[in-house]
């Protein structure tokens, strides 16, 4: 392995002992399935520590960066449908709370829908487990974790600091390579109906703020209001996302719902009565992704209009000595949390 910048390794090893510290935290909450929250901090931190693993692979042995790579990845994977389903059974709950309890019509099929759900996250609780257990038993954790402490200790005793030409110049690479991916895909936003498009816009912007993500303390956090704004895009193409989904699903639901009624009773009559609710449900999202799509152009229309990417481009490209923060009006709303939504996951996230 040829010589590795100790500033490079430096950043390398702290984001990545971060992250594996936070999957660790929640492996016991995944495995009790009491809270959500459990499940969506584990699969997050696994995401980040692979993007991580996949910007610093020249950082550590091939085989051993291999191996952590797809451990990890069967984290990411296993997790994936239990969270799918706590994201679809929050939103259905919420969506019964809006409802009048007294309401006949539509509370029915929400209702039968959100009780599949529910035995389809007990019927995965344990594929999550056993997905803990595989990275428990194949011990990729603690041979992180000792890896890790043992070249942070070497780089502290040695007084290196995550800030070198060399880093500077690889974190400038790697952002400007995802800003230049999320910009050539920017056209999807052309066509409200690119379904496709949008889903690979928000993969982009998601490898983007994670990128940025790892790179801030290089930066002394000026990347911060930057990271905001591209999670903010993010947040809203995962909604969207996320309203495609749904749409698609009910619609499947329906058809199998319907099949099951008439296998029990012979005849379809008995779901006739899940069909206002699920039907109201469908078009709540198809609403719901239309009003979102115009906040997503508003927004980016904002950002290319306030001129965010010359100012990030400034940013990158300014001598080490010499802060230029990409701070624009939009950013600012961000970073005081307004119209700010959880972007970490949504549903069949990748």
């Amino acid at each position: 392995m040829a010589e590795i910048d100790p500033s490079y390794q430096l950043l390398a090893c702290q984001y990545l002992r971060k992250q594996l510290d936070a999957l660790i935290k929640e492996v016991r909450g995944v495995r009790e399935n009491k809270d959500i929250e459990p499940v969506h901090q584990a699969r997050v931190a696994s995401r980040r520590m692979r993007a991580a693993l996949g910007m610093f692979g020249d950082c550590f042995e091939a085989k051993k960066i291999d191996k952590w790579r797809s451990r990890i990845r069967r984290v990411t994977k296993g997790l994936g449908a239990a969270r799918d389903l706590d994201v679809q059974i929050e939103f259905l709950e919420q969506f019964l709370a809006g409802l009048d309890e007294k309401d006949k019509r539509h509370r029915p099929g929400v209702e039968r829908l959100t009780l599949r759900l529910r035995q389809d996250r007990d019927a995965v609780q344990p594929k999550a487990v056993k997905t803990l257990d595989a990275l428990e038993k194949g011990n990729a954790m603690a041979e992180m974790h000792g890896e890790l402490e043992k070249v942070l200790f070497l780089l502290r005793h040695r007084g290196v600091t995550v800030q070198s030409p060399y880093v500077f110049e690889r974190a400038a690479a790697h952002i400007r390579q995802r800003v230049q991916t999320l910009r050539a895909d920017e056209q999807t936003l052309a066509d409200p109906l690119d379904v496709p498009g949008h889903h690979q816009l928000r993969i982009d912007a998601k490898r983007l703020r994670y990128t940025m993500e790892i790179c801030d303390p290089v930066y002394d956090g000026q990347l911060a209001p930057a990271i905001k704004a591209v999670k903010k895009v993010q947040s809203l193409l995962g909604d969207i996302h996320d309203c495609d989904v749904w749409a698609e699903d009910v619609e499947a639901f329906m058809a199998a719902e319907r099949e099951r009624t008439i296998e029990y009773f012979g005849h379809h009559g008995p779901f006739n009565r899940l069909k206002p609710g699920l039907e109201r449900l469908i078009d709540e999202r198809r609403r719901c992704r239309a009003e979102t799509f115009d906040r997503l152009v508003e927004h980016w229309t904002r950002l290319s209009e306030e001129g965010f990417w010359d100012r990030l481009e400034a940013l990158l490209s300014a001598p080490l000595d010499v802060p230029v923060a990409p701070e624009t009006e939009t950013e600012t709303q961000a970073a005081d949390g307004s119209e700010e939504t959880a972007a970490d996951d949504s549903c069949t996230d990748q």
